[in-house]
């Protein structure tokens, strides 16, 4: 092992790339992301954390020799091996959580043993990968058809925090429907409120990604909470969301929902921002589209400056 003190404040690969003696940037990304570096004492997963002047990192020092081959007769395994890759994809990982992004068709959680779900499978394996965890928890839940970030909380702190505060951060969707809105505008929607008559009216603005001669893909913040208030909104535009709901096409054998992203703001108002990729099935269904530009307000008849207003 090797160890430094910090002189001035960098960052977690910067310093690594300095004094680690890496030959490439993605050699010593992969060092840290496999645990191989601890910044005073603690195991630091994050290339781009923020080092403070008089921090010690240690990281396992890099042989200048390849070590001469050994006849292998069988039995145990090359302590070389590779740690077991996690199911899923994960998107973001620190001390307190871990985001990993649930795909389409796969089961969260279930109260039944025997029903396979994405979140055992990921417990299983941070039983094995993340033993120094203190608790690994759902945070919050994805709907079957849909896919998106889900969030693991290593500690009973945090998800208490995230869960109690969910609903209050910003959260992304990909939105795909069948048919056409205008380009980067608003989308109108009623919201039913409890013990109201009347119900509320809710602006949802939105971001024209891609149009085909069929579909559209919009970029949206909104939670999946509110989605049954959104598919009403669309239909009001002569636009349905695909995959759900009996009425609805199906081409891409799922929803055309997807959770990209998630602003966290944790116990001690630190900001976290998760982000994943757009799915390859939204990439395949809206290949060839091209992305809408919004038309100015000048050029707007006066009927369509009023309703965007």
């Amino acid at each position: 092992m090797e160890s430094k003190q910090v002189s001035e404040p960098t960052t977690l690969l910067e310093f690594l790339m300095e004094h680690g003696q890496y030959s490439t940037r993605t050699r010593a990304r992969t060092a840290i992301k496999g645990g191989a570096v601890a910044v005073d004492g603690k195991p630091l997963r994050i290339p781009s954390a923020n080092l403070l002047a008089n921090q010690t990192v240690t990281w396992k020092a890099l042989q200048s020799k390849k070590a001469v081959k050994d006849f292998n007769l069988g039995g145990a395994k090359p302590v070389t091996d590779k740690a077991e890759k996690a199911p899923y994809e994960v998107v973001f990982e620190d001390d307190n959580i871990l985001a990993y992004v649930k795909p389409a068709g796969m089961v969260f959680a279930s109260p039944k043993p025997q029903v396979k779900t994405s979140f055992t499978a990921m417990k299983t394996w941070m039983e094995k990968a993340r033993p120094e965890c203190e608790s690994i928890q759902f945070v919050n839940r994805i709907e079957k058809e849909s896919s998106g970030i889900s969030i693991i909380a290593k500690n009973l702190i945090w998800r208490k925090h995230l869960q109690t505060n969910w609903t209050d951060f910003t959260r992304k969707l990909y939105v795909v429907v069948e048919g056409h809105l205008p380009a980067d505008d608003v989308l109108v929607c009623f919201a039913d409120e409890e013990g109201k008559k009347k119900r509320t009216v809710r602006e949802v603005p939105y971001r024209t990604m891609r149009a085909t001669s069929a579909h559209t893909m919009l970029k949206m913040e909104i939670g999946f909470e509110d989605i049954p208030m959104l598919m009403a909104g669309l239909r009001r535009q002569q636009c349905m969301l695909v995959g759900k709901g009996k009425e609805a096409a199906d081409p891409m054998d799922r929803s055309g929902l997807h959770l990209f992203g998630v602003d966290v703001i944790g116990p001690n108002d630190q900001v976290i921002q998760i982000k994943s990729r757009v799915p390859q099935p939204f990439l395949n269904l809206m290949k060839g589209g091209k992305g809408p530009k919004a038309q100015p307000n000048w050029k707007k008849s006066p009927r369509q400056t009023e309703k965007s207003t």
